[in-house]
């Protein structure tokens, strides 16, 4: 079996029926399997803790054998738990419950330094991915074919100029056979919305011929987007993204968003204050799918010219925290989101990413190494107070960057600039 990668995306579905009380009973049909679920989940998890008790804590022990070996053939704990039509759950809750239950006795568990798992209510159903048909109906909707004869279509976006067109063509590699699926989970979220979290595995592509050690920084800023160039050829570079577009886009949801919120003190009750509102969260929904969107077409841009000049990796600045925001470019704007997108993007063509300490990487002479704060006196402009190297500022940063050996592992700097292959 050829080997792959996994992707994990959530999806935002609904159940398709003409008769809403119908569509009522599949949705309760979800809700009761998750329960059964939840149930068998914490049932067989105790069965496997207190078994383990009772055979002194030793797993090789003739007596815990025989109480897996029984768990594993017939599960003597489901107190006549019923299931729902065509879900697996027996398999997956045996599976789910074995794996964890192994994972806390490795960690601790014996010697009191992990708990058991004890899972919630609202616990994600699990589903085999062969359970899950992805097809295109006559509307050229993505829609799902499940257990019970249940359909869903999968809400791309209220609005079909704002997809998601990065998920979409992902869907359709699902759908023409090109990427399969493994197990996956359906749940409701807060606003009560049916979300799926689908894992998807993909083939490994053979890696794109590169030049050994070549690099491709990216500096992220507020003028531009994203500007890259490549370690040991600087002059190979580009700009990704423009600021005069994302200015513009923001300017038209802030107006809209006065005129929904003066429209809101206008209304004094009732369906129409309720209307608004929705209409009100609507905008923040598009907002924020627009930069969604966006981050998509830079990152996939990124990767690109990456590959076309061989480079071997991607260094990035670390950012602290996701939720790494510019609300002067963008309300919404998320560079952190920019950098996952062109993680996994740069993966999937077999590139390397690296995250490079941030510190000092505007301020410091992409020639002659010389740092200081007023070698950056303009947002745009950089001008060396010791050699007088003149550029452009974002492209100093993204030579620094590309050419940094200062690598963030995990959470830590790599104080002693280790190179990390």
């Amino acid at each position: 079996m050829a080997e792959t990668n996994v992707l994990v995306r959530k999806l935002k579905l609904c159940v398709i029926d003409e008769d809403e009380n119908v569509r009522k009973e599949k949705y309760k049909f979800i809700r009761d399997a998750q329960y059964r679920q939840y149930q068998l989940l914490n049932r067989y998890m105790s069965y496997l803790t207190s078994e383990f008790y009772q055979s002194e804590m030793d797993l090789k022990s003739e007596r815990y054998k025989e109480a897996y070996k029984l768990s594993t053939k017939d599960f003597i704990f489901e107190h006549n738990i019923e299931y729902g039509k065509g879900v697996d759950t027996k398999s997956l809750v045996r599976r789910k419950v074995q794996d964890d239950f192994s994972i806390a006795i490795k960690n601790g568990f014996m010697k009191g330094e992990r708990s058991i798992n004890n899972y919630k209510r609202d616990f994600p159903l699990m589903t085999n991915g062969r359970a899950l048909k992805f097809e295109y109906d006559e509307e050229n909707n993505i829609t799902i074919k499940w257990v019970n004869k249940i359909r869903f279509k999968v809400i791309l976006s209220a609005n079909k100029k704002n997809v998601n067109t990065e998920l979409a063509h992902t869907l359709h590699k699902i759908i023409n056979g090109e990427y399969k699926l493994g197990q996956s989970s359906l749940y409701f979220d807060k606003s009560n919305n049916l979300m799926l979290n689908l894992s998807i595995h993909f083939p490994k592509k053979e890696k794109a011929p590169y030049i050994e050690g070549r690099t491709l920084g990216i500096d992220l800023g507020m003028k531009i987007p994203a500007y890259a160039s490549v370690s040991d050829k600087s002059y190979i570079r580009s700009k990704f993204g423009d600021v005069l577009e994302l200015t513009k886009a923001k300017e038209q949801f802030k107006a809209r968003r006065t005129r929904l919120q003066q429209q809101l003190r206008n209304v004094k009750g009732g369906k129409g204050k309720k209307k608004k509102l929705k209409a009100f969260e609507s905008l923040s929904d598009k907002e924020r799918r627009f930069t969604q969107n966006y981050n998509h077409q830079i990152s996939r841009r990124i990767v690109d010219f990456a590959k076309e000049n061989q480079c071997e990796y991607i260094n990035m600045e670390y950012l602290e925290g996701s939720s790494f925001t510019d609300k002067k470019m963008l309300g919404t704007w998320t560079y952190y989101e920019l950098q996952q997108y062109i993680k996994y993007k740069a993966e999937m063509e077999g590139i390397k990413v690296r995250f490079v300490n941030p510190a000092y990487t505007s301020q410091t002479c992409s020639k002659c190494g010389y740092v200081d704060s007023e070698n950056r006196l303009e947002q745009e402009k950089f001008v060396c107070k010791k050699c007088g190297n003149s550029l452009n500022a974002d492209y100093n940063a993204s030579i620094n960057i590309a050419n940094s050996t200062d690598f963030i592992i995990g959470k830590k700097k790599n104080n002693k600039k280790k190179k990390v292959a």
